[in-house]
């Protein structure tokens, strides 16, 4: 892909543009100690190395040239930026040239080499006073540390400028270092705070572009079911973090101006900063405004729909009953007086019914149409712009009325008042009422509900016409035997509508969803209010038990009596009324009980991992040496082993959800009864398992790479120090002016076996380079996975979320750096040395075989 061929692009590109900046770095440091030589009239030793350094530059530059300009074919945003900074780097590689070619090719007076110190302060603070600042972080950093290798340069002129000639030359080269080096030191200050205010406006950058992409990129339409969890941590963010969120902002700009109005040279890379952050805060605010309404409207459409089904549901059932409760087939007078009376009571309550059909109705036409969110309509929609945002075709307005040509997702095309297309988030937009679908639910209820009074109305003058005619039967008077039968009725009835509350009790237990807030605590709440309504049914069973005796024994003795029948369904009714309460009362405990060991354990899975996330995302660097570092990994071993050994708190959450879809379907099954929790509960279940996935996953990256990064270590140490240590007794056959031939050609014997030594220890050397960079890799890896693990993290689900400051704690890798420079520079000096004690021991020979 494209993208993968840019990003090993610039890799290379970087590495080599970085052994380049080394090399001159090298050349410069070693060509100001050759100088030095020459001006105490000693010998040079570094002509060859800093040549060799030069050509290895100038061939990688030929390399770099050809990838800056691979980079701009493939696009990427600052190729210009990098060619400049190649053609800088060339310059600087020339110069160093020219510098080479006229320390070591003198014409010599007296033979002695002179430097034009004057000059070449002149030259450098040319060079400083044309320096820019970059325009993004990478360039400002890489500047930072081109400037620390100038700074030295400055520093190291110092010692030379007082032994220069007269004193009134050295009073005035003692001028032009002073102003050298206040410039350098001026701009080495501004460097250093333009990149620390440039640092905190990227991390702010980063947190809003991430914020912004997350909402962009969320699910506002009716598909939606997890928005809750959304609700909880939007109030979470702006109750808990908004205030010092805008707070760091407001610094950030404050920060900004005082660094304006001191004139600092960076200002305009300041001000576009500032400019980029109130921005994207302008942006991210917007952005929270349109949540607040999608939230809103989702939970508003949820809440109709709801409702509406509630209502539909209650109406099916009352239809239900007109068809099979009050039928007057089979019934006596006393129950049709008992039905008419429950008619009376049901008009009643259906007048408190129109109220709420009619709410309903009014609500519909304020529900939004999400499910036009993620199909496209038939035709082009109006829509309403929910905030402020600035598009490439111009600005989207808030509460400007626009139309939807093309849902493509995440983005839509639509087209102001002017004709105007523009192309923005489809976050920024709601599409206003109505909703067809919402308002052809609450026509069909006023239908359905219309429908059910006309047939209340329909069944009660058919109650009554077969009253008025069984009281004409029956005459006014009612015998012994019928009193009795109507006395055990109305006993029978008292127990049905006692079990009638009880069952309305466990339905207000088992039907409306956990409150969001407080899940656990809420189902225990239930599950003891259903303990309590156990109690109550146990109490009621003795008294159903005795009036149903009564009824069969009055039956038995009175088979013949009129309203025997009648007082035989009743015996059935109270019997199954028990059976079905038994049923639904085991049905609704087993779903409560399962429900709350689920929240249990989804709470305390929640705990467990929260504490090893929370001391994971805390580590910002790699250990700083061997002993932290197998802390370190002794410390996640530890980890990965209780994650193992509670592995089954993580299994309790799965079994525990199979247990509760299992009573979710059975009840179902036997009652029709839907669960309103296992959706967002079994989505829990998923996320906790992906946590402790992304735990684990984490656990075994991080050891891997110490793992690395410690036998890399161990390598480089053991080879960095045997060669210094070498390197620091290499023996001194330097010739004195009191040695005979014969301990001349000794010395030089031993030389040559010394040079020996070194080119073999060149091996050494490479050892060292090639465990220090495989250790620089491994930390790398660690501490990039680190800056991952932090921007997975979840830390909703009603934990405050963590603010995490960079401590700006260095990096082990950049000492191991810093060591593999030194001895690099160690080596070569000493491979010089030796090689200039070789001539001279020659020379002594030859001068020695002369007399």
């Amino acid at each position: 892909a494209p993208s993968t061929e840019l990003s090993a692009l610039i890799e290379k590109l970087q590495k080599n543009a970085d052994k380049v900046e080394k090399n001159i770095y090298d050349v410069e440091q070693n060509l100001n100690k050759d100088v030095s030589k020459i001006n105490e009239g000693k010998q040079a030793l570094y002509q060859d190395d800093t040549n060799k350094r030069i050509l290895n530059s100038l061939e990688l530059l030929t390399v770099l040239d050809e990838d800056a300009a691979n980079a701009k074919r493939l696009q990427h945003p600052q190729a210009e930026m990098i060619e400049q900074d190649m053609r800088q780097l060339r310059e600087r590689v020339m110069k160093l040239r020219e510098d080479h070619d006229r320390i070591y090719h003198l014409i010599r007076t007296e033979g002695m080499p002179s430097i034009n110190w004057g000059n070449m302060m002149d030259e450098k603070l040319d060079n400083l006073n044309n320096k820019g600042f970059g325009q993004d972080l990478p360039s400002v950093e890489n500047e930072v540390e081109e400037h620390n290798i100038f700074h030295s340069e400055v520093e190291a002129l110092a010692p030379h400028i007082s032994t220069s000639g007269d004193k009134e030359y050295v009073s005035s080269l003692q001028m032009k270092y002073n102003k050298l080096l206040a410039s350098s030191s001026a701009r080495q200050r501004n460097l250093l705070s333009l990149r620390d205010y440039m640092q905190r406006c990227t991390n702010e950058l980063y947190w809003m572009d991430q914020q912004a992409e997350e909402r962009i990129n969320y699910d506002w339409s009716d598909t939606n079911l997890d928005y809750p969890a959304r609700q909880r941590q939007y109030e979470n963010f702006i109750s808990k973090c908004l205030e010092s969120k805008e707070a760091t902002v407001t610094k950030l700009n404050d920060d900004g101006e005082k660094l304006v109005a001191s004139e600092h040279p960076g200002k305009n890379v300041i001000e576009a900063h500032m400019e980029a952050v109130h921005a994207d805060w302008k942006e991210y605010l917007n952005l929270l405004i349109c949540e607040e309404n999608h939230l809103k409207h989702m939970d508003e459409y949820h809440k109709y729909h709801k409702e509406a089904r509630d209502t539909q549901d209650l109406l099916k059932r009352l239809d239900t009953e007109l068809n099979q409760k009050y039928n007057p087939e089979f019934k006596d007078v006393y129950q049709m007086e008992g039905l008419i009376r429950e008619m009376d009571d049901q008009a009643k309550a259906m007048d408190h019914f129109d109220e709420r059909v009619k709410a309903l109705q009014k609500r519909s036409l304020q529900v939004l149409p999400l499910k036009y969110r993620r199909e496209t309509p038939q035709k082009l929609l109006p829509i309403e712009a929910l905030c402020e945002f600035d598009t490439d075709e111009g600005q989207i307005l808030r509460g400007e009325r626009y139309t939807l040509l093309r849902n493509n997702g995440t983005k839509w095309d639509v087209k102001d008042a002017a004709g105007h297309k523009l192309t923005a988030p489809a976050v920024c937009f709601m599409i206003p009422p109505t909703n067809p679908e919402a308002v052809a639910i609450s026509d069909n209820l006023a239908g359905q509900q219309k429908a059910v009074k006309q047939k209340m109305a329909s069944s009660k003058g058919i109650l009554l016409k077969r009253f008025n005619e069984l009281k004409k039967e029956t005459g006014t008077g009612t015998d012994k035997q019928e009193q009795q039968c109507r006395q055990l009725m109305a006993g029978l009835d008292k127990v049905v509508s006692d079990l009638d509350k009880q069952e309305k009790a466990i339905y207000a237990r088992v039907r409306p969803p956990l409150e969001q807030n407080r899940p656990l605590q809420d189902s225990a709440d239930r599950l003891q209010d259903m303990r309590d309504i156990v109690g109550a049914v146990s109490k009621i069973e003795p008294e159903k038990s005795s009036k149903v005796q009564e009824a069969k024994s009055f039956l038995v003795s009175n088979p013949s009596c009129a309203s025997a029948p009648q007082l035989h369904n009743k015996v059935d009714e109270a019997n199954k009324k028990y059976t079905k309460i038994e049923q639904l009362l085991q049905c609704s405990q087993e779903k409560l009980k399962n429900s709350n060991q689920l929240e249990t354990s989804l709470q305390n899975g929640k705990t467990f991992l929260s504490t090893y996330e929370n001391k994971l995302a805390r580590e910002e660097v790699a250990p700083a040496d061997i002993s932290s570092l197998e802390k370190t990994q002794r410390e996640l071993a530890d980890v990965t082993s209780d994650l193992r050994s509670k592995r089954s708190v993580i299994a309790e959450t799965e079994q525990n959800l199979r247990l509760a879809k299992s009573s979710c379907d059975n009840m179902a099954t036997k009652f029709q009864e839907h669960c309103p929790d296992i959706e967002r509960q079994e989505a829990d279940v998923k996320k906790l398992n992906k946590r402790f996935n992304n735990l684990n996953r984490q656990i075994d990256t991080r050891s891997q790479s110490l793992q690395r990064a410690k036998m890399a270590y161990n390598n480089y140490r053991n080879d960095y120090d045997n060669l210094n240590s070498w390197l620091s007794r290499v023996p001194n056959y330097e010739p004195r002016e009191t040695d005979d031939m014969r301990q001349v050609e000794t010395k030089l014997k031993n030389q040559r076996n010394l040079l020996s030594d070194i080119a073999r220890k060149e091996s050494d050397l490479n050892n060292v380079s090639k465990n220090a960079q495989l250790y620089q890799q491994a930390v790398k890896d660690y501490e990039n996975e680190t800056e991952k693990f932090r921007s997975i993290l979840d830390l909703e689900d009603g934990l405050v979320p963590q603010t995490y400051k960079r401590s700006r704690l260095e990096s082990p890798a950049l000492t191991v750096k810093a060591e593999e420079a030194a001895i690099e520079a160690k080596f070569t000096e000493v491979n010089a040395v030796n090689k200039q004690r070789l001539q001279n021991l020659e020379f002594a020979q030859g001068l020695l075989n002369q007399v």
